[in-house]
This record gives structure tokens, sequence and C-alpha cells, in this order.
């Protein structure tokens, strides 16, 4: 896997999830549609999970709680660490209450960063040791003069 195939995903997804499934923004679908972000009118599909905020029932941070534990069990089987639900909570609730956001503009975001997270694409839980990696030692020089081939690659991204 090498950047610009990275960089090909996150650009996949994030369509699939801002735009429907078509090629708005380098998306998998091969349909041609107006990218405007939540309009799926001319996708050939969408995720079509939601969860509406009436803030007469409940609070925006109880909200956030549950579209976030429900999301984490959906598209990482419970891993989200703590530290990602909290940095993802936070700026859903932030949308949440933006007046040019909104419940559909938080959820979109909220999956998206979802997408970004080390849970997403791994089968096991990440721990983090809270400890700083130790720099390895540097390689002793020969003496001896060498060649390198250096490899660049600007395709993507």
């Amino acid at each position: 896997m090498d950047m610009p195939k990275t960089v090909g995903l996150l650009n996949g997804i994030f369509s699939l999830i801002k735009y429907g499934l078509s090629n708005c923004n380098g998306g998998f679908g091969g349909s041609w549609k107006s990218c405007s972000e939540g309009n799926f009118i001319g996708a050939s599909a969408y995720l079509s999970f939601s969860r509406p905020f009436n803030s007469q029932v409940t609070t925006p941070d109880k909200h956030a709680d549950a579209v976030i534990n429900e999301l984490s069990t959906l598209l990482t089987s419970g891993r989200l660490s703590a530290a990602n639900k909290l940095v993802i909570r936070n700026a859903y609730i932030e949308k949440l209450l933006d007046p040019a956001g909104g419940a559909d503009s938080a959820l979109r975001l909220a999956q998206q960063l979802i997408a970004t997270s080390p849970e997403f694409h791994t089968t096991n839980t990440a721990k983090l040791s809270g400890k700083v990696r130790s720099q390895p030692e540097p390689p002793k020089s020969s003496g001896a003069s060498y060649k390198a081939i250096v490899y660049v690659m600007f395709a993507g991204g």
C-alpha cells in the first residue's frame, strides 16, 4: 500500500459518506451527479444511517455519546479508544450546535473521523502505552563510498 492508494481510499470513503456512491471527489461510484454534500440524488447508493437530534428530548452531550457509541460499535466493533471517542464527540457537538451544521452534518463528520482512526483500519485493539519511543542508535559508518537509488513517486494525492 503506497501513499496514492491510501489517499485514494480515504477520498473514496469520504466521498461515500458525503455524496453517496458516486464519482464525486474521487468516489468509488461511476455515476456523475451534482457534488453537494448531503444531497444523494443521482448517487447509485448512500449511507442511510441517521440519528436526528431533538433538543426537547435530550441534551447535545447525551445525544453525541449515544451516536458515537453506536458508530463505534458499527464501524470498529466497539474498539474505538476513549481518546478518539472524546475527539470525535467534541467535533460532533461543535458541528451539531453550529447553525450551518446540524445532526446530519455532524453525523457525516463523525463518520469521516472514525474512518481515519486506527481502530477502523485494523481488527485488533490499538492500545497506547503513553511512553515515548526511544531513538535507535545510528549505524556506524564503514567509511566506504556507496550509491543510492532514490525512488520518487509523483502520482496521486
